[in-house]
């Protein structure tokens, strides 16, 4: 298959504000995380497990903050770029994510304002595919879903041949988001599936939102 590297192609960015369905915001009260771990100890004791539990929902917001947190958000010349933890191709952090369980409002992470909003669904029908499509590939999973997708707008703008940008970002959250729920000794696995209903689910259709992937993130199962 053949590739192509992005280009700087001398684009404003735009803003990054998205069209949820009747968002309110939701407060968490987050725990310190563990300090003793040694770096090379996460890495070589992280593995996928698809035995999941379920877990608080502060739990698995606090891996999804920790991983996406902005520590700093760029504005004026540099509207549009953040500075987190995940490496970035493009220094503009397009990935975003949803913590998703059923009969459960979505929950989104506002990386821009480090906030996390409860929003409504707007396609039922394809709200519940997702859940039977993540269920499906992972029967045994009871934790909670973690939609990731791309929003391509500035990456757009900003490069030619974008979408190169968006999958190695993708692929950077998710190792990052690997390696913080070893470190907080959660369970964590990747479905191998893009998601694509949370998309239809829960924003207005637009060519600039794509999914990037799905992981299970609880307790680790007794036993």
């Amino acid at each position: 298959m053949s590739h192509t590297d992005p280009q700087p192609a001398g684009g404003e960015p735009l803003s990054n504000h998205l069209e949820w369905l009747e968002p309110q915001d939701v407060d968490l009260v987050f725990k310190p995380g563990p300090l003793d771990k040694l770096f090379a100890s996460v890495v070589r004791t992280r593995r996928s497990t698809r035995a999941i539990a379920a877990a608080s929902l502060e739990q698995v917001a606090q891996i999804v903050r920790e991983t996406l947190k902005a520590d700093f958000v760029g504005y004026g010349e540099k509207q549009g770029r953040r500075l987190k933890s995940v490496l970035s191709a493009g220094a503009i952090h397009p990935v975003k994510a949803v913590i998703l369980r059923r009969d459960n409002r979505p929950i989104v992470y506002d990386d821009g304002r480090d906030l996390f909003l409860s929003v409504q669904v707007r396609d039922h029908s394809a709200y519940i595919s997702f859940f039977q499509t993540c269920e499906s590939v992972l029967p045994e999973a009871e934790g909670h879903w973690v939609a990731l997708f791309a929003d391509c707008r500035n990456v757009r703008r900003l490069y030619a041949n974008h979408e190169s940008l968006a999958w190695r970002d993708a692929g950077a959250v998710i190792q990052m988001m690997a390696l913080m729920a070893e470190d907080h000794e959660m369970a964590f696995c990747p479905l191998g599936v893009l998601g694509g209903e949370i998309i239809k689910a829960l924003l207005p259709e637009t060519p600039d939102i794509i999914p990037v992937g799905v992981v299970a993130l609880g307790k680790r199962a007794e036993g």
